[in-house]
């Protein structure tokens, strides 16, 4: 049995250590369970890969911004160097559908566009929101932001023409413009009136590379498309040909967004003139009529909406549209998609193996991959494959390598399944029971009392979670949460004979204090001891 303690700094209250080399022996701290109701975990993330900036300014506002907290139940709001902010309601606040708990997120840096984040709690489930923070100067190479300022009377009319253009300052980079005319009144989605200071913002995505689709909702996935003007849905639609895509956003000083316009605003982007016309199949060229989408990220809603045009101006293509509200608009050719099938049943050894294995899609006319994918290929599970065209004909393949460690045993194919048709979801068996059973680790957070006294669960903390990483490459995975009863868990994610880096939280993960790296691990049960008087009696 290997038995690993966790370096620790003076800071970490639970001090995960052999006793004996315990700085603060006798020192009795207590840890503060962190609040679990209702968690909104937002993971902000630079899409352009730079790092998140140092420096953030983290405000709440919207009707119950006063009661927002931390997980520790603390108003000292804190991006983790994960770049994740965990927040809560206050433990007073009541949570019912007929009474939402509303607020937003707002997070400011310096040469960053601000991130402005509505969030509406019904019930005390857990919300994962991921967004970008997006920098004016270094953005992803398919992508242009800018923004301005103007104001809006107390009414919500804006007093002077909002105009914003991304890319001014550059000659030959596509740019997308977008004009607020004077008199417009602004409202929020309840139709509430902004006021005072306004801020617009634009993020434009060209079409100039093939990873086009990246940076728009969806990445090339319209879910559920309403129909223009009340008109029957359209069903779920993939991007064939896309022309390019801008997004609006404007708030007041108190962050309130801007969704209802009195008034259409007018918008264009420039072109690749190498986009394909989805209709025809020939290049676009002026008079061109391109179908147009919005996406509503709050209500993660898609909408039909009026088709722009393609036109001549100068030596450029570009595409005039309008915008009847404020959201992401995508302007692109598609084609029709079912939300579900085939789906594959697995025959396979394997149970409750919490890895998933490599599956890879493949055209059963052509033979060519469609996707690839890591599934979980426990016996009895279902692979269930969406957004495929009505008809066609797929198989699944299943390798022995895993997202967790890689190549097994065997590390190749191990079957394909028989044909499956998308939109059919009778289920298609794969027998996979060549797959062998990877090698099962035991894992056990163990407390250990000073001689003479015993351990209190009670004091325990409610939770400690820990994550793995191979050794030295920061890429963090969760290994186990251990609560105060349950401190034992067999898990597959980690192997013997392979290095690690370990870190654990008792916060819900707002903080990682507790670390050791580079530990070989040597054998099928590793033990993380835990010594310190705190949690005795």
């Amino acid at each position: 049995m290997t038995y690993r303690p966790f370096l620790n700094s003076l800071v970490a209250l639970p001090l995960l250590m052999d006793a004996c080399q315990n700085p603060i022996e006798g020192i009795q701290i207590r840890v503060k369970d962190p609040l679990e109701a209702g968690i909104v975990e937002c993971r902000l993330y630079d899409p352009a890969g730079n790092p998140l900036p140092k420096t953030s300014r983290i405000l709440m506002a919207g009707p119950d911004a006063g009661q927002v907290v931390t997980t520790l139940n603390t108003t000292r709001y804190k991006i983790n160097p994960d770049g994740v902010l965990l927040l809560a309601p206050s433990p007073d606040a009541v949570l019912s559908p007929q009474d939402p708990f509303r607020f937003t997120i707002v997070v400011e840096a310096d040469d960053y566009l601000t991130v402005v984040q509505p969030v509406t709690l019904t019930n005390a489930n857990r919300v994962t929101r991921t967004v970008r923070q997006i920098s004016l100067s270094k953005p992803p190479r398919t992508l242009m932001a800018a923004r301005t300022t103007g104001r809006a009377g107390t009414d919500g009319t804006v007093s002077g023409a909002l105009s914003l253009t991304t890319a001014e300052k550059s000659s030959d980079a596509d740019r997308a413009s977008v004009l607020v005319s004077s008199g417009t009144t602004l409202a929020d989605r309840d139709g509430v009136s902004l006021k005072g200071n306004l801020t617009l913002s634009v993020i434009h995505t060209n079409t100039r590379t093939g990873d086009a689709t990246s940076q728009v909702p969806g990445g090339g996935i319209l879910g559920h498309v309403n129909g223009l003007d009340g008109g029957a849905s359209l069903g779920t639609l993939r991007v064939t040909s896309m022309a390019g895509s801008v997004t609006m956003e404007m708030y007041d000083e108190t962050y309130r967004l801007a969704k209802k316009l009195s008034r259409p605003l007018r918008w264009t982007m420039d072109l690749n003139p190498a986009t394909i016309n989805g209709s025809n199949g020939r290049v676009i060229q002026a008079g061109d009529i391109i179908p147009l989408y919005s996406y509503d990220a709050v209500e993660n809603r898609w909408q039909q909406e009026k088709p722009g045009t393609v036109l001549r101006n100068g030596s450029r293509l570009t595409y005039q549209a309008e915008a009847s509200h404020l959201a992401a608009y995508v302007a692109t050719w598609s084609e029709s998609v079912c939300d579900l099938g085939p789906v594959f049943r697995v025959n396979s050894k394997l149970a409750n193996v919490d890895v998933n294995y490599l599956c890879k899609l493949i055209d059963a006319g052509s033979g060519a991959q469609v996707s690839s994918f890591y599934a979980n290929v426990n016996n009895g599970a279902q692979i269930r494959i969406a957004n495929q065209v009505k008809g066609r004909r797929l198989t699944l393949r299943v390798y022995d390598e895993t997202d967790a460690w890689g190549k097994g045993v065997k590390g190749g194919m191990i079957a394909e399944s028989a044909i499956g048709t998308a939109c059919d979801l009778t289920p298609v068996s794969i027998n996979l029971a060549g797959l062998p059973v990877p090698p099962v680790m035991k894992v056990e957070i163990k407390f250990s009392c000073p001689g003479g006294t015993s351990l209190d669960e009670s004091a325990l903390p409610a939770q400690i979670r820990t994550q793995y990483s191979e050794a030295g490459k920061e890429n963090w995975r969760e290994l186990i949460t251990a609560t105060r009863l349950v401190r034992t868990v067999s898990s597959y994610k980690i192997q013997p004979g392979r290095k690690y880096d370990f870190r654990a939280s008792t916060d819900g993960g707002a903080t990682w204090p507790l670390r050791q790296n580079d530990y070989l691990i040597d054998d099928a049960e590793w033990v993380l001891k835990i010594s310190a008087s705190m949690y005795c009696k």
